[in-house]
C-alpha cells in the first residue's frame, strides 16, 4: 500500500472535490454528518484533503432547568482516501477522516449550554459500482471513534458508520462535452 501511494504521489495531481453523508447513530438513533472536502487527487488512486463537516440530525436533551437543548456537532477534518482496488467498474477505496473540532448543546436562543474539544477519528471502507461511464453508486462501512475530548457531554459518540450513495463523474463528463465542443 505505501508503495503505491509513494507512487501515485509522483504523478500530477488533480482538483477533488466531495460533498458526503455519513450515517451513524447517537443515543440509539440514526444520526446525519455531512460534509464536503476539497483537495487533490494523485493518479486517481490517492486523494489528500481538508473538510468540514457537521451534524445534521437533531438530538434534543433537556437541562437541569427544564430546557430543551439541541446537541450541535461541528469540525474541520484532514482526509485521505486509497483506492486499492479498480476491477470490472468496481473501486474499493480506504476513506479516512480525523477530525477536530466542537460538540456542544444549544438552547433554543442559540446560545451554548455545555461545550466541548472533539477529536474524532473516522476509518472505513467503500465500495463504488461505476455504470453509464459518469454515474456510480457506493456504499461503504466504518467506525467513529473518539479520540480526545467530549468530556463535558453525556453522549457516546463512538459508533458504527455507514454510506449509501450515488454520484456523478463531473470530471469526466466536463472532459468529454469540452472534447465534443472542440
Amino acid at each position: 500500500m505505501f508503495d503505491s501511494i509513494r507512487v501515485s504521489l509522483t504523478h500530477k495531481p488533480k482538483f477533488y472535490g466531495n460533498f458526503t453523508t455519513r450515517n451513524s447513530f447517537i443515543s440509539n438513533s440514526r444520526a446525519q454528518v455531512r460534509g464536503f472536502a476539497l483537495g487533490v487527487n494523485f493518479n486517481e488512486q490517492f486523494t489528500l484533503a481538508l473538510g468540514y463537516n457537521w451534524l445534521l440530525s437533531d438530538f434534543e436533551t433537556n437541562n437541569p432547568d427544564l430546557e430543551t437543548n439541541i446537541l450541535k456537532i461541528r469540525y474541520i477534518t484532514p482526509f485521505m482516501e486509497f483506492s486499492f482496488l479498480e476491477k470490472n467498474n468496481v473501486m474499493v477505496t480506504i476513506p479516512v477522516y480525523l477530525g477536530f473540532g466542537e460538540a456542544s448543546y444549544e438552547n433554543p436562543l442559540k446560545q451554548k449550554a455545555k461545550s466541548s474539544f472533539v477529536m474524532l477519528y473516522e476509518p472505513s471502507m467503500k465500495a463504488t459500482y461505476r455504470f453509464f461511464k459518469y454515474f456510480n453508486v457506493s456504499g461503504g462501512l466504518g467506525i467513529r471513534m473518539v479520540l480526545a475530548g467530549n468530556n463535558t457531554l453525556n453522549q457516546n459518540f463512538i459508533t458504527p458508520t455507514y454510506t449509501i450513495g450515488a454520484g456523478i463523474f463531473f470530471a469526466d463528463l466536463y472532459k468529454d462535452v469540452k472534447k465534443a465542443f472542440d
